[in-house]
């Protein structure tokens, strides 16, 4: 805590700010900048991060005597990787989260600011595809990278040798693939299922008295169909249609309502 302390109040007086100039770029209160200087506690990670900003640090050095600095203040080994696999073995969604998540604890866990800093840093000429939100997200493994730029622009915040970036770029394409052949069988599922809902679902609106004019694309999907009471064409959505809350927009008269003869009809309504 000491040698973070001196490192600190060092790059301080390098830059010829007082504590006081050095609070009012930071944002915070004096007292929080003589506390960082003082040595008794690790300061804040957000107070390091002002200070690596405005000071020009060298952020891995930094980074490495806060780390150390609060590992041995709580009286704990520095907090172990998650477990993942290579790259190259990544074949999942969990898997490519697990392996994103790791690069960033061996990066030394760097703040959402920094790793927007460092991607901004990398693309210049444009609008770095990573916000704080997303490098969150990310590295605490709520999601993952919309895009191959952003899986790059991540990579860059988490200080990735460029030359390993091909093989992520290959582990986000697998899991990329692997996700939209789940979406596609999803689809195809769903469309068997309907096809097979269909004449049920027909006879249900003839019931209503209407009488269906086009494809059934689903329980809750508009539905063009001729009302035979008027003899006009609206559309019709065969929820409403079951739950008996459908009318008319013609004539305004409410159909009387119908059951379904069987449970899955019903059951897709919500």
């Amino acid at each position: 805590m000491g040698e973070l302390a001196e490192y600190l109040r060092a790059a301080r007086c390098k830059r010829g700010l007082t504590r006081r100039q050095l609070a009012m770029k930071l944002g915070c209160s004096i007292t929080t900048v003589q506390r960082a200087e003082g040595g008794k506690t690790p300061p804040a990670r957000d107070t390091v991060d002002g200070y690596i900003r405005v000071c020009v640090l060298d952020h891995t050095r930094a980074e490495a005597l806060w780390g150390k600095a609060v590992s041995l203040r709580c009286g704990r080994t520095p907090r172990s990787y998650t477990q993942a696999p290579r790259p190259d073995l990544v074949r999942t969604a969990d898997e490519l989260g697990a392996a994103l998540a790791r690069v960033w604890e061996q990066n030394g866990r760097p703040s959402t600011r920094e790793m927007e800093r460092r991607a901004e840093g990398r693309y210049k000429e444009t609008r770095a595809p990573l916000s704080r939100s997303t490098a969150e997200r990310v590295s605490r493994r709520k999601s993952l990278p919309g895009s191959e730029r952003t899986l790059r622009a991540y990579l860059v915040a988490c200080e990735v040798p460029e030359a390993k970036f091909p093989m992520w770029v290959q582990a986000w394409g697998r899991v990329q693939g692997r996700r939209q052949a789940v979406r596609e069988r999803e689809r195809r599922e769903a469309k068997r299922v309907i096809q097979k809902q269909a004449p049920e679902a027909k006879a249900r609106m003839r019931e209503a008295g209407l009488v269906p004019l086009d494809k059934f694309r689903g329980p809750v999907a508009p539905w063009s169909a001729r009302h035979i009471p008027c003899d006009t064409v609206s559309r019709f959505r065969l929820r409403s249609v079951l739950e008996g809350t459908a009318h008319c927009p013609v004539c305004n008269e409410l159909l009387p309502a119908v059951e379904a003869g069987t449970p899955q009809l019903w059951d897709q309504r919500s």
